[in-house]
């Protein structure tokens, strides 16, 4: 019906599946049936699925069809097997999991990146919710398999490289799209001796439907409970015959979402619950309170003096007695008196005056604007019957819009001391700074009135794959192919800080009777500023618009990626065996990856407050050859139904960092029927990317805490960027599991399949996160304690969180597969199906020792995320007739904060401790959906589908903690609430 319709009878299943895996070949088995019902009926027969995809996911979306036979009249198509070279005949002894278009049908999502980060394999570390106050590409889905980081996970459309998205490498789903997908293949393992570097932590394979016939639309629009989070969305697709040798296909869609407001439109982020410093052990309290009704104590909108000097700069009395301390101004920019809460330290305090003013979160939006199209086209011709030519074309793009941080400052590093002569100060406050001998002092603002800098950013790929195909036998085929690849990015910037100009303009003078900046009325002549206008930073609005055009600036960048790929393979049969033929492939590739960028001169000097664009240029030649082969050892033996042996190898070098050997060896062996063990163990890698060696260093201001001074609290910049001396990272991964999937019997309905997984990445290349740098730094690793500059008073002022090889990753774990079907009569039939995922270990090791983050399911600013425990993800579709229902169900349990604290619950904890918290708990979630979908039928080959769905049925706020993005980690929580969305879908065609 619309993207998948038809489940092959299990009886017709078994009956020809002996024969079917006899037969299979690399010379491209045509059957007589769908490209989507050939998944569906070896996913719901066969131990491993279409010959390679062991574990059934999407529950098949069961119709008044699904006892009858396939219709036999549907275009023909090949079977894709992932994570192999060698074609269809070879059962791949690497776990792949396969989610179909009916997943996303069944579950109203009209966006494959955001139904893959759902699968409990992947760590949702991208996508509107995540974005906060950075720029970049706005609203990438970026796919982080194993949570190891998007850049270590590949991407492929029909077994080739997609072209990257970003500079790190990594490809934007948002860009690929979903209506012309037959199945996505996530090979859950190493797979660099198949496919080459950046298959650290595996494969996502998108198969496109390259047989697709009629056209098929789809509309759906929604929106959250509480009026916002728009969404829109249409897509048209569809596939014709040209003549018996001549197929195209081709698909446009259309996204745009409307985001979600700032933080105070939610009120579990505008409770304001943020990391409070305390002096550990005072009043019984530990040195970290995670608490609501945090506000700033060092920052107003109206600015708000800290701390007065005299005129040698000492410090007038302490920070309790100092005279001017505490005066605070008001929108008009009169004094008044600041009204400090409990617990007040440098940065924050508990209760006190600000509520929805925090300028460290208050104006984030939760969830950013978003604009998206993607098309594709391809043609598939077979020139002769042993030729056959393949031609893609697809074109993207992508546009969102974020805020960056509200400026801020709060010890004058970026306003400067104001001087006593200033005449933006007020009568009153000048008069009691003559009173008190105040010479300057320190203004505490967050800068509201000036509102955020915004980006825009634009994201435009272009791809075109020309390929050929040859049958040089009935046991040999040749593949070939070229690949072009573009992808255009430009980020333009408004209203950004110019920090050299602000800091002129403040400290403005009195001149010959007017107000100038100092720079232009001292005697040195050098400095001089014409262009600059004084700078008003007293009240909130109380400037010109002249000073304020001098003070802020716009930032643009642009960067071009490009890409060339050409390959070559060989595939065929050796000679047979006993058990079948011993299979081998061969093939070299060529890939050349080029980035060239360029910024304004403000923002490649970093000079901007925040937003700031990086300029970057660099290229990156690979050259691999290639080997695979599998050798089929048993077949209805005594010893087993079937035996499986595999290995490849792959030499690569790249014109950075040399030449580098990956390899793999396999086994799959079912030694009764129903029943299939498989094991890999491989040697991956991941070369360091253009951007990592090659990229700018930029730099933002972050809030952390400082624990060689108690924990103090500061706002510092943090530089991060590039480094090129990086060399190749190295993996050394296996897996191990078994596969039940019986052929008869009371159980022919259920697939189970449980996968272990152990990978271990050497010389991990990375960046720890300042808050990270910090806190290593202080337990002793002084390798990192070089990357801190502290001012006279031991003050941080900077972080260097550059890239290095300096860690090892180790990550364990567990997944989960398991489906059974039922019919229950007259009511139809019941689709049950449960994936999960059990996180072992996510461990992070550097010269001091080793920290796992697995069971971390909050997230702290400049630390790196952690993945919960185990995530639950189950789908059940009760199908009746025309009607179906599917509910979808999430669990995430609770989990620890932040790793670096120890809470009363854990061991160790000492409320005298600097890492003291009250409360290190992140409470557990569960999530509920529902989708309701009727079917009609108006006949001459015309369906429709109306459908409805209410996400987060249940209205689950996300837990209320401290995060980078607001006030929560809000890319694994939904940060929206109860949402709705309809929608409708036809095909018309055969």
């Amino acid at each position: 019906m619309y993207r998948d319709t038809y489940i092959a009878p299990e009886a017709a299943a078994e009956g020809q599946e002996r024969e079917m895996m006899m037969r299979l070949s690399t010379q491209h088995m045509r059957a007589n049936v769908s490209g989507r019902a050939i998944a569906g009926a070896l996913m719901a027969a066969l131990p491993i699925g279409a010959a390679a995809q062991d574990a059934v996911t999407a529950p098949p979306p069961a119709t008044q069809q699904s006892d009858d036979a396939v219709p036999a009249d549907l275009p023909t198509t090949d079977i894709v097997v992932t994570g192999t070279r060698l074609g269809s005949s070879f059962n791949a002894p690497t776990p792949v999991t396969s989610i179909g278009a009916e997943r996303l049908d069944a579950l109203g999502i009209t966006n494959v990146g955001e139904a893959l980060n759902q699968l409990p394999s992947f760590r949702a570390s991208s996508g509107p919710a995540a974005q906060a106050n950075l720029g970049g590409n706005i609203g990438a889905r970026l796919l982080d398999l194993r949570g190891l980081d998007p850049q270590r996970t590949l991407v492929l459309v029909d077994g080739k490289r997609f072209v990257p998205s970003t500079v790190q490498g990594s490809v934007d789903t948002n860009l690929i799209p979903s209506s012309l997908l037959r199945t996505v293949d996530v090979v859950t393992g190493g797979a660099s001796a198949a496919y080459g570097s950046d298959a650290v932590a595996g494969v996502v394979n998108f198969i496109l439907d390259r047989k697709k016939e009629g056209l098929d639309g789809e509309f759906a629009a929604g929106m959250s409970q509480r009026g916002d989070d728009g969404n829109l969305f249409a897509s048209l697709s569809g596939g014709m015959r040209l003549s018996d040798r001549v197929h195209i296909i081709g698909a446009v869609e259309y996204e745009k979402l409307e985001g979600l407001g700032t933080c105070t439109s939610r009120s579990w982020c505008n409770s304001q619950t943020l990391i409070l410093g305390n002096t550990p052990g005072a009043g019984g309290l530990p040195a970290n309170l995670i608490i609501a009704g945090v506000n700033t104590s060092t920052m107003t909108p109206g600015g708000l003096i800290n701390r007065s000097y005299n005129a040698a700069g000492q410090a007038i009395g302490t920070t309790a007695t100092d005279p001017l301390r505490g005066t605070k101004f008001l929108p008009d920019g009169t004094p008044g008196q600041f009204q400090y809460g409990t617990l007040v330290g440098p940065l924050f305090m508990l209760g006190g005056e600000g509520q929805g003013r925090n300028g460290f979160i208050s104006a984030l939006r939760l969830k950013v604007p978003l604009e998206r199209v993607s098309s594709y086209g391809a043609l598939t011709a077979e020139l002769t019957d042993d030729v056959t030519l393949t031609a893609d074309i697809s074109y993207g793009r992508v546009k969102g819009t974020v805020d960056g941080a509200i400026f801020r400052d709060f010890n004058g590093t970026l306003l400067g001391r104001i001087k006593r002569d200033n005449p933006f100060i007020p009568a009153a406050v000048a008069s009691a700074m003559d009173a008190n001998g105040a010479a300057s002092f320190i203004l505490g603002k967050a800068a509201f009135d000036l509102g955020p800098g915004r980006a825009t950013s634009t994201t435009e790929t272009y791809r075109g794959v020309l390929g050929v195909e040859g049958r040089l036998s009935d046991r040999w085929t040749v593949n070939g192919f070229y690949q072009y690849g573009r992808t255009n990015f430009t980020q333009r910037a408004t209203n950004l800080v110019n920090q050299a100009n602000l800091l002129k303009a403040v400290d403005a003078v009195q001149s010959g009777g007017q107000t100038v900046c100092r720079v232009n009325a001292d005697a040195i002549s050098s400095n001089d500023d014409p262009s600059c206008v004084p700078f008003n930073p007293f009240g909130e609005g109380q400037y010109s618009q002249a000073s304020v055009g001098y003070i802020t600036g716009n930032g643009l960048q642009h960067t071009v990626n490009e890409q060339h790929v050409a390959g070559i393979d060989l595939r065929g049969e050796l000679f047979d065996l006993p058990a079948g033929p011993v299979t081998v492939a061969v093939g070299a590739e060529y890939r050349r990856d080029t980035v060239d960028g360029t910024a304004d001169p403000i923002s490649a000097a970093n000079g901007f407050y925040s937003l700031n664009g990086s300029a970057l240029s660099g290229g990156v030649t690979v050259k691999e050859v290639f080997g695979e082969i599998a050798v089929p050892l048993l077949r209805d033996s005594a010893f087993g139904y079937a035996l499986d042996l595999n290995g490849a190898v792959r030499r690569t070098h790249y014109s950075t960092t040399g030449s580098v050997t990956t390899w793999k060896a396999g086994l799959v062996y079912e030694p009764v029927e129903g029943v299939r063990l498989r094991g890999t163990r491989s040697r991956d890698i991941r070369a360091p990317n253009i951007f990592e060696l090659f990229g700018p260093q930029t730099l933002r201001s972050i809030g952390l805490s400082d624990p060689l001074n108690g924990g103090l609290q500061t706002n510092p910049f943090v530089i991060t960027g590039s480094n090129p001396n990086l060399s190749v990272e190295k993996a050394d991964s296996w897996t191990g599991g078994f596969v039940i999937a019986p052929r008869s019997g009371p159980f022919q309905r259920l697939r189970l399949s449980v996968d272990y997984y152990n990978i271990k990445v050497a010389d991990a290349i990375g960046a720890l996160g300042a808050q990270t740098l910090v806190n290593r730094c202080a337990q002793g690793a002084t390798n990192f304690c070089s990357q801190i500059t502290r001012d006279a008073n031991n003050q941080i002022l900077q972080v260097r969180d550059v890239i290095l090889n300096s860690n090892a990753l180790k990550t364990s774990g567990y997944d989960i597969e398991f489906q059974y079907r039922q019919p229950i009569g007259s009511w139809g039939e019941l689709n049950a199906q449960l994936i999960a995922n059990i996180t072992k270990e996510l461990t992070t090791v550097d010269a001091l020792g080793a920290v796992d983050r697995a069971g971390q399911t909050g997230v702290r600013t400049g630390t790196i995320p952690g993945v919960p425990d185990y995530v639950l993800d189950g789908v059940l579709t009760w199908t009746v007739g025309k009607f179906q229902l599917t509910g979808h169900g999430r669990y995430i349990p609770s989990g620890i904060y932040w790793t670096n604290f120890v809470g009363p619950d854990q061991d160790g904890y000492a409320v005298t401790a600097p890492n003291s918290v009250d409360n290190n708990n992140v409470p557990s979630r569960f999530y509920l959906d529902m989708t309701a979908r009727v079917n009609v039928d108006t006949g001459n080959g015309r369906t429709f589908q109306l459908f409805a769905t209410v996400n987060n049925l249940l209205d689950r706020d996300p837990p209320a903690m401290p995060g980078p993005s607001g006030g929560t980690n809000q890319i694994l929580f939904d940060p929206v609430g109860r949402a709705f969305k309809v929608g409708a879908r036809f095909h018309f065609g055969s």
